[in-house]
């Protein structure tokens, strides 16, 4: 049977260890997505399914796609979407569809009530807020609903609908 003293000293001896253990062991304090190629996924969706998807084009110097995908999506809709972080930390992500349901489109603008329509680029898009972003949507007359959404501001928006035009199929 130790002593209280025996015990402290080796609490002491263990704590001393830990605390040097967690000074030499670096932290991360920041974590930031991969790049991904979202062109290259656009170009595959277009090629296999002969939608017209489209593509913010160019894509401003310092922006990186962090996620890009063709996939089912609610109410198992196929669907091609990516998201982009700017250098300021906005984030920017496209949704489309073709035959997009009710559920979809509630899906894709975070459940957000329309809150009126704008004309950017020709199109008249629905505008929908909600508590963390800025949405707007648009269906065009072949049936593709566009969802583009942003933390920045409204104009972030108008200037990043510009940018999308069809993207060109995979080679």
């Amino acid at each position: 049977m130790g002593s209280l003293a025996n015990m402290g000293r080796s609490l002491f001896v263990i704590l001393v260890l830990v605390g040097g253990l967690v000074a030499i062991v670096p932290r991360v304090s920041e974590v930031r997505q991969p790049a991904v190629d979202a062109a290259a996924v656009v170009g595959y969706a277009v090629k296999s399914t002969g939608t017209p998807f489209w593509f913010p084009s160019p894509v401003p110097d310092g922006w990186v796609a962090t996620n890009a995908r063709y996939a089912g999506s609610t109410d198992s809709v196929p669907t091609w979407q990516a998201g982009w972080t700017t250098p300021d930390d906005r984030y920017f992500s496209l949704a489309q569809a073709k035959d997009a349901t009710s559920g979809w489109l509630a899906s894709a603008t975070n459940k957000a009530k329309a809150t009126g329509s704008t004309q950017i680029a020709g199109r008249t898009w629905t505008t929908y807020v909600d508590d963390r972003k800025q949405a707007i949507m648009s269906s065009a007359s072949d049936g593709l609903t566009t969802v583009v959404a942003t933390t920045g501001s409204m104009e972030d928006l108008s200037g990043f609908v510009t940018r999308l035009g069809p993207a060109q199929p995979s080679g």
